[in-house]
């Protein structure tokens, strides 16, 4: 397992945060070399590198993905992990924060696979994890706290992002090129620990996830082992929502 991504290259939106942080050291960990795209060039050491990407637009993301290839002469594992919501109900939305939830979580994750699938295509092979929400699979994530549950902007999001994963996964499976989706529970990260309880406590596995448990089922959905698996939406969330 250590080495089964040996001489891969993979590109990871958000990996400077918490959770791209932890799937970024389980694709290193197993042998790949990573680019990590995120706002701001993130601190980095021995196969890890680090480019400054704001994946709402398109332009910035193309330039990466460029740099990315440059670098490294080849990509193989594209990990859309950029994304976050906030709060806001539905009736109280504003126009500004449903595009911008809408653009983090979804456009970006679009502009980042329009970007890599040329040079995947033409390499004949390629693996795809876009990292969505439990939120997209059943409307948002109850929470007691100061504003409830996820907003409906981040879950519409979210689905939409299921929805493009199952798109590409038939259209580019016969180029040798799989996507997937990874479906996160409440993870226990610096931006969900302000006060809310997910009443994990009534969970068929009665506690928080951890971003490990997410990086763990990424690096599986880019190893070997998955090469038959496409399409999939895989919920890494204590069984809530199944």
């Amino acid at each position: 397992m250590q080495n089964e991504l040996a001489d891969q290259v993979a590109v990871v939106t958000g990996g400077a945060g918490f959770l791209g942080r932890a799937i970024t050291a389980a694709l290193a960990d197993r042998g790949a070399r990573v680019v990590i795209l995120d706002l701001v060039e993130a601190a980095v050491e021995g196969s890890v590198a680090s480019f400054a990407c704001d994946v709402t637009r398109s332009d910035t993301v193309d330039q990466a993905i460029a740099e990315s290839y440059a670098l490294h002469s080849r990509l193989d594992i594209l990990v859309n992990c950029a994304g976050g919501g906030a709060r806001t109900g539905f009736v109280d939305l504003p126009d500004e924060i449903w595009f911008a939830e809408i653009n983090k979580n979804l456009s970006g994750a679009f502009f980042c696979m329009r970007a890599v699938l040329p040079k995947m295509i033409e390499r004949g092979s390629g693996t795809i994890v876009n990292i969505s929400s439990i939120s997209g699979v059943i409307g948002g994530l109850p929470a007691k706290g100061p504003d409830g549950r996820s907003g409906p902007a981040y879950a519409a999001a979210k689905a939409g992002l299921i929805g493009m994963t199952k798109w590409a996964a038939r259209e580019f499976g016969v180029d040798g090129i799989r996507v997937n989706a990874v479906a996160p529970g409440p993870v226990l990260t610096s931006d969900v620990m302000h006060g809310y309880d997910y009443g994990v406590e009534s969970y068929p596995i009665p506690r928080m996830g951890t971003p490990g448990d997410m990086a763990g089922t990424v690096a599986f959905l880019c190893s070997p082992a998955a090469a038959y698996i496409t399409g999939e939406v895989i919920k890494v969330s204590g069984g809530v929502g199944m």
